[in-house]
């Protein structure tokens, strides 16, 4: 039997990312590796380079974390938002869309 835990909350944010700058793949994942280490260190999230594996100016960004609350992780994947947007700034990268979804998670199976 699992012991009883808090409630369980899980949010994605899906970044689709154009780089028109990059003339080659080592360009596009220069770019990437960048954004994905500071995210890395800023939050403690998991963040993955989702692709397409094929194209040198499109990049997609998957960023998961968990929390406690609908709001911890909803805050946490907002603050990752603006922090996206502030590099857009002085990045070679603009955002092309942004999709997030929070939800709780209450089924745990063998």
């Amino acid at each position: 039997m699992i012991p009883s835990f808090q409630e369980v909350y899980w949010g994605i944010l899906l970044l689709h990312l154009r780089i028109p700058g990059a003339t080659s793949l080592k360009d596009r994942r220069q770019v990437v590796r960048s954004l994905v280490e500071r995210l890395k260190k800023k939050w403690n999230i998991t963040v993955a380079d989702i692709g397409p594996p094929d194209s040198w100016t499109d990049a997609g960004l998957a960023v998961g974390t968990l929390g406690s609350s609908y709001d911890s992780v909803l805050s946490r994947l907002g603050e990752v938002k603006k922090f996206v947007e502030r590099r857009e700034d002085e990045s070679d990268f603009f955002i092309v869309s942004v999709q997030r979804e929070v939800d709780k998670y209450d089924t745990f199976s063998d």
